[in-house]
């Protein structure tokens, strides 16, 4: 499919959006005397294992799942407190009624376990088992390894090391949606994680596949993360391709909201819609910005948010604020118009004001598939402080025509663009980004610092 129809399919969905509604080697655990507590809905409760077998040494992410063992897409999700607390997340295709989590500092006898709660989920005539524990209790910089058991069978160890208040590395990717098998999208990630083993963690910008209610879309972007999801806590954002049906119609995000338990928000309307999490010294406020897809089934995302995020920043104490949110602020299919404020998006107009107010200082977004660094903006123009915005790019095969933009583009890399992803180093005195082009060659870098 050429750049054209891509861009065309895209214009037709925005225009009609609002109106469409829709090894550790394996061996029987014949000596776990105490076998784990019966599935439930809620996530699970912690309490200490009986004997296991001898401890195997840490695989440190190097050790594959058993390959009949029923134990899919084993992930771990970023939690509010990485410092103390992690989620772990799988699926089976049989349900799992012992189905446990076990975890103990790297290459320890002393182990814990955890009971997971586990739900059916039945998505384009595909019924999986999706199975939730969140640990807690962690203490922050020690060197955790976890493992799931069900049925007598049991994974290999995974790492799982505790955050510190110190600085990190993590990894961003743009929009990973693809039109085929996603080979693109697993290439990119691969090679990226090779050439960046210090990461703590990694960031999918939304849009994570190109249709939410196909399963073999999800399947190909879960199997093009294998060795990474396992080992490295991941923080998703929501994109609008979440909300489409196999038919191109709008519905609800149900298969995003199942595959990803986000940390809590403390909405009855919104629940793992949007959220927040700290890691090291910065703050990360993560929006939705799907308002025009969401607004005819269940209306008031962007009002619900906007009082939110004032609240989630006033209670930070962390040195850095950052903003993750799929949509980008730069309106590109206007730019021709001499109307005042033609060049801003919708979302940019309904949300940037308020990041002014609030005193965030990075603002990282998706959705054009285009690499933009916009840097500062304030009050709906170039400035030499206010929030520093970038349109981090594309990391799946669906590229698009975009024009640019004089007045807020800064940085373009060179037509027609390839996919790429991003680094960001934080400390508390500075945040310093980096784009990559898929062969790890530097595209581009910003620093930003405290004064």
């Amino acid at each position: 499919m050429n750049r054209k129809s891509l861009f065309s399919r895209r214009k037709f969905l925005r225009l009609c959006g609002s109106s469409l509604l829709a090894l550790w080697s394996f061996h029987p655990l014949e000596a776990l005397a105490a076998k784990a507590k019966p599935a439930a809905e809620s996530i699970g409760t912690a309490a200490k294992a009986a004997p296991v077998p001898p401890a195997q040494p840490a695989s440190h992410g190097t050790e594959p799942v058993a390959a009949d063992f029923d134990a899919l897409r084993l992930r771990q999700l970023i939690t509010a407190d990485s410092r103390t607390s992690r989620t772990i997340m799988w699926e089976s295709a049989a349900p799992q009624a012992d189905g446990q989590l076990l975890w103990r500092l790297a290459g320890q006898m002393d182990i814990q376990s955890l009971s997971a709660a586990g739900r059916s989920f039945t998505e384009d005539d595909q019924t999986s088992y999706i199975h939730t524990a969140m640990v807690t209790g962690l203490q922050p910089g020690q060197h955790y390894e976890y493992r799931i058991i069900a049925n007598g069978r049991g994974t290999a160890w995974q790492p799982l090391p505790a955050a510190t208040a110190g600085p990190f590395k993590a990894l961003i990717f743009p929009d990973s949606q693809c039109s085929d098998d996603y080979g693109t999208w697993r290439d990119l990630a691969q090679n990226a994680a090779a050439r960046n083993p210090d990461t703590d963690f990694f960031i999918n910008m939304g849009d994570l596949v190109d249709n939410g209610e196909s399963s073999y879309q999800w399947r190909s972007w879960f199997d093009a993360l294998a060795g990474i999801l396992e080992r490295l806590p991941f923080a998703p954002v929501m994109g609008n391709h979440a909300t489409y049906d196999l038919n191109w119609k709008i519905r609800l995000p149900l298969a995003w909201l199942r595959y990803f338990r986000v940390p809590g928000n403390g909405s009855t309307r919104f629940p793992n819609y949007y959220y927040s999490f700290d890691y090291g010294p910065v703050h990360f406020s993560v929006l939705n910005t799907q308002w025009e897809e969401l607004d005819p089934l269940r209306p008031g995302i962007l009002e619900e948010q906007r009082s939110w995020l004032a609240g989630d920043v006033a209670a930070s104490r962390a040195p850095w604020k950052v903003v993750l949110m799929h949509k980008d602020i730069i309106n590109y299919e206007d730019l021709s118009s001499l109307e005042p404020l033609a060049d801003i998006d919708p979302v940019g107009k309904a949300l940037m004001p308020l990041f002014d107010q609030l005193g965030i200082d990075a603002v990282l977004t998706a959705h054009q598939h285009t690499y933009r660094r916009h840097d500062h903006i304030f009050n709906f123009a170039p400035a030499d402080h206010g929030p520093f915005y970038i349109d981090t790019g594309v990391a799946g095969n669906v590229r698009y025509d975009v024009q640019v933009d004089p007045r807020f583009d800064k940085k373009v890399l060179p037509q027609p663009e390839v996919d790429n992803y991003l680094t960001l180093e934080a400390s508390a005195q500075a945040l310093h980004f980096k784009c990559f082009q898929p062969d790890g060659s530097l595209a581009d870098e910003a620093w930003i610092t405290k004064k």
